[in-house]
């Protein structure tokens, strides 16, 4: 068992799909606020996400149309609008509710042809969801939630060079669709545990990442996109990540200062300072999400 702030998670035997190992976290505990996760809100119409009017770049409004809160996760892409964006932050919205939430654009060379907004089947890569949280600003207001926007296209440009997709809009969405494409023995497989809440995505040497859920229906719920995401990240003909470097990062995940501050919609947003970078909701007193990475001045080449 390891610690893992404020809970004992238990790291289960990997899954290894080619060059990515994804570790299982599995943890006896459940969290008690309700909500509904982005992924079901999506299938069952219960979300609609639209432009700002006028439209802004780093802004979409998410209307919460549950009766119950809803929890959409930082890295989750928005495909359509003006141009295609990426949360910056989790949030935790009210039932019945409009909210703005801030975002990024992972999609430099469209700016209208306004089309309805999906949630794509991919979260972002690790590596880009690194670079984005790492840029955010410590400033109040509205300024805490924006991210170096020339740094997230010039990653989108990074992942798009690396896979040799040529995408007329510079879209991640087209990188990400091109790689999908070329199925990884297993992928399709990928089930989550009996009280599965998290995992930590690795190849070789590299730990890529960590997604951690307040409750096992959570982490099901974006369980394949999170790791369509996190296989962007990883090296071909990398070896088989070993626990230790699992539970190396994951000391390091529990050691590290988090910073309280204000969140986008309900909760407290929770900031990691120090060799890891990330990003979490508490609500009522139970973190709901935390996303947590090596922090990409040390990891990025």
């Amino acid at each position: 068992m390891a610690q893992l702030l404020g809970a004992k998670v238990r790291i289960g035997r990997p899954v290894v799909l080619g060059p990515l190992s994804v570790f299982p976290l599995v943890s006896g505990t459940s969290g008690k606020v309700e909500y509904v996760p982005g992924p079901e809100a999506f299938d069952e119409n219960l979300v609609k996400v639209t432009e700002l009017d006028p439209p802004q770049v780093p802004f979409l409004t998410v209307e919460n149309l549950a009766p119950v809160h809803l929890l959409l996760v930082e890295g989750e892409t928005l495909v359509g609008g003006n141009q295609n964006r990426t949360l910056n932050t989790t949030v935790f919205l009210a039932p019945a509710s409009r909210t703005v939430v801030p975002v990024s654009c992972v999609e430099a060379g469209r700016w209208g042809g306004r089309r309805d907004v999906v949630r794509s089947r991919s979260h972002l890569p690790g590596s880009l969801r690194a670079a984005k949280t790492a840029s955010m600003s410590s400033e109040e207001g509205s300024a805490r939630w924006r991210s170096d926007q020339g740094l997230v296209w010039g990653e989108v440009d990074r992942q798009a060079a690396r896979h040799g997709v040529v995408s007329k809009t510079a879209a991640l969405e087209d990188v990400q669709q091109s790689v999908s494409e070329e199925r990884v023995p297993g992928i399709d497989d990928v089930r989550a545990l009996t009280g599965q809440v998290g995992m930590v995505c690795a190849s070789g040497e590299r730990v890529l990442g960590l997604d951690l859920f307040d409750r096992p229906e959570s982490l099901r719920s974006y369980l394949n996109g999170l790791v369509e995401g996190y296989r962007l990240d990883a090296d071909d003909g990398a070896r088989p990540t070993l626990a230790e470097e699992i539970e190396r990062f994951l000391g390091e995940v529990d050691a590290s200062m988090l910073v309280a501050g204000p969140a986008v919609g309900e909760g407290e947003e929770l900031r990691f300072e120090g060799s890891v970078t990330g990003i979490g909701l508490r609500v009522e007193g139970d973190l709901v999400h935390v996303a947590a990475f090596p922090h990409p001045n040390r990891t990025m080449k």
